[in-house]
C-alpha cells in the first residue's frame, strides 16, 4: 500500500517538471497564416485565435505574428521561424504548397486548425494528406453545435494539463476516412465523446471513432478540429489545450481496432403531416423510402423513392407530397390519394430543404452550397432555376400574405419572396439564424439566432424587428396561434422559453429533457410536444400552466416531430431505425408505428 504515494509523488514530480519545461522556452517565433475572405464563422475564429496567442505570448515567451498574404509561405520567410498556424485556410499555389513541404521535412513545425486541414478530390495535394495521416475529408456535423471531448492521452505535454474530458464550444466537427487513427504513425489526443450521437440537426454525425485533435509523429506537427465562430475561445479548458500546444511544439523545433465514424443528413421537415387526410409521410434516409401512416385506417406502408430522402412538404390544396432526395439530386412527388411516386424531378445536387406555397402552387427547393433554389411549377412538374442569392438552411411560408422567407445559418439576413412574381427582398435580423416560424394570423415571423441566443420577431409588414431573449442556442421555434405564444427550444439548455406574442416578452422558461431540437404545437389542447435528441424522449408541454405533464419515450434519438390535430396524435421520427412513434395527444401514451412489411 505504502508504494502509492511514492507513484504519486513521482508523477506529480513528473507533471510539474514537464510543465515548468515546457513554460521556460523560450525565443521561439510563430507565425499564423489566415484569410480575411472566407466563410464568416472562419474569420471570426482566426480573428478570435490571432487576439488569444497574442494575449499568452509574453507570458509564454514566444513572439507572435500573423499575416493574411500567403505568399509570406516562402523559403526565405519561412527561415525567420519555429512554428507556422493555419488558422482559417491553406495554402493554394504550386509554390507555397512546395515552400511548406520544405519548411516541414526541414524540421519546422505546423498547429493547423479545422479548416487548414480540409482536403478532398479537389484539392489535388497528396503530400498533405500524408501529411496529416492519410485522412481525407469525408462530412461534418451541421450547424456548429458544443460537444463532449475525451482526452485519450493525458502523458502527452500538449494535453496533460486538461481533465480526462470537457464541453467544447459550438463548432462544427469533420469525420475523415480513413480515421487517421489507422495511421501506427499518428497518435490521437482527443476525440469526440460517442454521448455525443447523434450530433447535428442538418448534417448529422450519428455514430462511431471521431479523432479530434492528434499529432503524425514523423512530424512536428498537432492539428485540431475547432475552428468554427466566435465561441471557440471561451472554454478556458480548451484555451489551456491552445497555449500547451503552441509551446510543445516551440520546445520541439499503431493500429486501432475501432468504428468507423458516419454521418447523415436530417432535417426538422423529415415527419410530415397532412391536414386534410390524416396522413402522416416521415423520410427513412438510409433505406430510400417513405413511410406512409395513415391515422384514421392505422395502416403503415412504405414507398421507394430517391437515394437518401431528408425533407418532405405537403400540398393539401392537391393532395400531393414532395420528397427532396439529398442523394440523387431529385424530388420525388407522390400522389397522396394513392401514394405512389408519379413523377421525379432533377433539382440539382444537395436539394435541403422543400417548401410549398399553396396559394400559387409552386414548390421552392433549396440546395445545400448553392444560392440558387429550384422552383417546380405544381401543375406541370416543370423546374425553373430563381437566383435567391442564399443558401436556406430553413424556408417558412405564409400563405396569407403570399410570401416565403428564407433563412441561411452563414447570413445577417432573411430574404424575402414575392409568391406573385418571385420578386426578391431582404430584411436585417441577424446572423446564425436557424429555426423559423410563421403566424399568418399576426404576419409575424419568428427566427432563433443561435449567435446570440436570442429570437427575432419580424414584423412581416413593415420588416421591423423586435430581440427576445433566449437559452443557449435556440434551434426550433413553433407558435400556437390561437393562445399567441411562441416556444423556443434551447438546444444547448435543455429549456424551452414561452415568449408572450402579444407583448415579444419571456412569461416562462421550461427545462425538458437532453438536447431538445424539435418542438410541435397542438392549439386545439395547447400541448407543446417537444422532441429530445439526447435523451431519446418526448416533453409534453401543457401551455396554460408551463409545466411538463408527460415525458414519453420516443426511439433512439428523436429529430423530427409533427402534429395530427384532427386526430390529436403525435409523430415523431428518430435517427435510427425506421420506426416513427406515435403519442395518443388524449392519454399522452406513445407506441411505435407498425413497420412496412414491403414498399412499393
Amino acid at each position: 500500500m505504502k508504494r502509492y504515494p511514492l507513484l504519486l509523488t513521482a508523477f506529480l514530480a513528473l507533471f510539474f517538471s514537464a510543465t515548468t519545461v515546457l513554460a521556460q522556452q523560450s525565443g521561439f517565433h510563430v507565425l499564423a497564416f489566415y484569410s480575411t475572405k472566407t466563410e464568416p464563422d472562419h474569420v471570426q475564429f482566426a480573428e478570435g485565435a490571432v487576439e488569444f496567442y497574442r494575449s499568452i505570448a509574453a507570458r509564454d515567451h514566444f513572439k507572435f505574428d500573423a499575416t493574411t498574404n500567403w505568399d509570406d509561405l516562402n523559403d526565405a520567410n519561412l527561415r525567420k521561424y519555429q512554428v507556422v498556424l493555419w488558422l482559417n485556410d491553406f495554402p493554394s499555389s504550386a509554390a507555397q504548397r512546395l515552400a511548406f513541404e520544405h519548411y516541414i521535412e526541414g524540421g519546422g513545425a505546423w498547429l493547423g486548425f479545422h479548416v487548414a486541414a480540409f482536403n478532398d478530390s479537389d484539392t489535388h495535394w497528396p503530400w498533405l494528406v500524408d501529411f496529416l495521416g492519410g485522412g481525407v475529408f469525408d462530412i461534418n456535423s451541421w450547424p456548429p453545435l458544443p460537444a463532449k471531448l475525451v482526452v485519450e492521452d493525458r502523458t502527452h505535454p500538449v494535453t496533460m494539463n486538461l481533465p480526462e474530458s470537457y464541453l467544447s464550444p459550438a463548432n462544427e466537427w469533420y469525420i475523415w476516412k480513413p480515421s487517421p487513427r489507422l495511421n501506427k504513425d499518428v497518435r490521437v489526443l482527443v476525440s469526440l465523446d460517442p454521448s455525443n450521437y447523434p450530433l447535428g440537426l442538418k448534417d448529422t454525425l450519428i455514430r462511431g471513432d471521431l479523432p479530434v485533435v492528434w499529432t503524425n509523429t514523423k512530424y512536428k506537427m498537432i492539428y485540431m478540429n475547432m475552428g468554427h465562430g466566435d465561441k471557440i475561445f471561451t472554454s478556458p479548458t480548451q484555451n489551456k489545450l491552445f497555449e500547451d500546444a503552441i509551446i510543445w511544439l516551440g520546445a520541439k523545433a499503431g493500429h486501432s481496432e475501432s468504428q468507423a465514424a458516419a454521418g447523415m443528413l436530417t432535417s426538422p421537415r423529415g415527419v410530415v403531416v397532412n391536414a386534410k387526410t390524416s396522413k402522416v409521410y416521415a423520410v427513412n434516409t438510409s433505406s430510400g423510402l417513405v413511410t406512409v401512416i395513415d391515422g384514421a385506417r392505422h395502416t403503415t406502408t412504405s414507398v421507394k423513392v430517391g437515394t437518401e430522402p431528408v425533407a418532405i412538404a405537403i400540398n393539401p390544396a392537391n393532395n400531393k407530397i414532395y420528397v427532396g432526395n439529398v442523394g440523387s439530386g431529385t424530388v420525388s412527388i407522390l400522389d397522396g390519394s394513392t401514394d405512389s411516386v408519379t413523377a421525379t424531378v432533377k433539382v440539382g445536387e444537395l436539394p435541403y430543404v422543400v417548401a410549398v406555397n399553396p396559394a400559387t402552387n409552386k414548390v421552392y427547393v433549396s440546395r445545400t452550397f448553392s444560392n440558387d433554389m429550384t422552383v417546380i411549377d405544381g401543375t406541370s412538374n416543370v423546374p425553373s432555376t430563381l437566383k435567391a442569392g442564399v443558401q436556406a438552411d430553413a424556408i417558412a411560408v405564409n400563405s396569407v400574405t403570399n410570401k416565403l422567407y428564407l433563412t441561411g445559418y452563414e447570413g445577417d439576413t432573411v430574404t424575402v419572396i414575392d409568391g406573385t412574381n418571385d420578386a426578391i427582398s431582404k430584411a436585417n435580423v441577424g446572423t446564425h439564424l436557424w429555426g423559423i416560424a410563421v403566424n399568418s394570423a399576426k404576419s409575424k415571423i419568428y427566427l432563433t439566432n443561435t449567435g446570440t441566443s436570442t429570437l427575432a420577431v419580424l414584423d412581416g409588414a413593415t420588416n421591423a424587428v423586435t430581440s427576445v431573449p433566449t437559452g443557449d442556442f435556440p434551434c426550433a421555434v413553433a407558435v400556437d396561434a390561437s393562445a399567441n405564444k411562441i416556444y423556443v427550444a434551447n438546444y444547448s439548455s435543455d429549456s424551452v422559453t414561452v415568449i408572450d406574442g402579444a407583448t415579444n416578452t419571456v412569461i416562462a422558461t421550461v427545462k425538458v429533457g437532453s438536447r431538445p431540437q424539435a418542438l410541435a404545437v397542438n392549439p386545439n389542447t395547447h400541448r407543446i410536444f417537444v422532441a429530445n435528441t439526447k435523451s431519446n424522449n418526448v416533453s409534453v408541454i401543457d401551455g396554460t400552466n408551463h409545466s411538463v405533464v408527460a415525458t414519453l419515450n420516443a426511439g433512439n434519438s428523436p429529430f423530427a416531430i409533427a402534429v395530427d390535430l384532427a386526430l390529436n396524435k403525435v409523430y415523431v421520427a428518430a435517427v435510427a431505425g425506421s420506426d416513427v412513434t406515435v403519442i395518443d395527444g388524449s392519454s399522452l401514451t406513445a407506441v411505435p408505428a407498425t413497420t412496412p412489411a414491403g414498399s412499393h
